[in-house]
């Protein structure tokens, strides 16, 4: 979730990609920036989610966009807001943000 050339000396998505594939992993870049999320990029996650097999890490700087994204893609797939809520917390994130968009 985290954009190319956010920071000076982070690798790219093309490079990320290509050693996840390296790795025998999926790989799916789903770029958010600090200006918010779109429905595109929500309905991208809830994709990506549906569609591993297994675990993902999603990952942007800090951790707090990928946890907001994979919230809202959890919710709109039906996902209770307070278990999110709950996880999100014992990751060490808050929801609260995005709380009125949960359900």
């Amino acid at each position: 979730n985290r954009p190319d050339d956010e920071q000076p000396g982070q690798p790219g998505s093309a490079e990320i990609e290509a050693a996840a594939r390296a790795a025998g992993l999926a790989y799916r870049a789903i770029p958010v920036t600090h200006a918010g999320f779109s429905s595109n990029q929500v309905e991208a996650m809830q994709a990506a989610l549906a569609y591993a097999d297994g675990p993902v890490l999603a990952f942007c700087r800090s951790g707090t966009r990928s946890t907001l994204l994979w919230a809202l893609a959890e919710a709109r797939s039906g996902a209770d807001a307070s278990q999110l809520a709950s996880k999100a917390a014992a990751a060490g994130y808050d929801l609260t943000p995005i709380r009125a968009f949960l359900g």
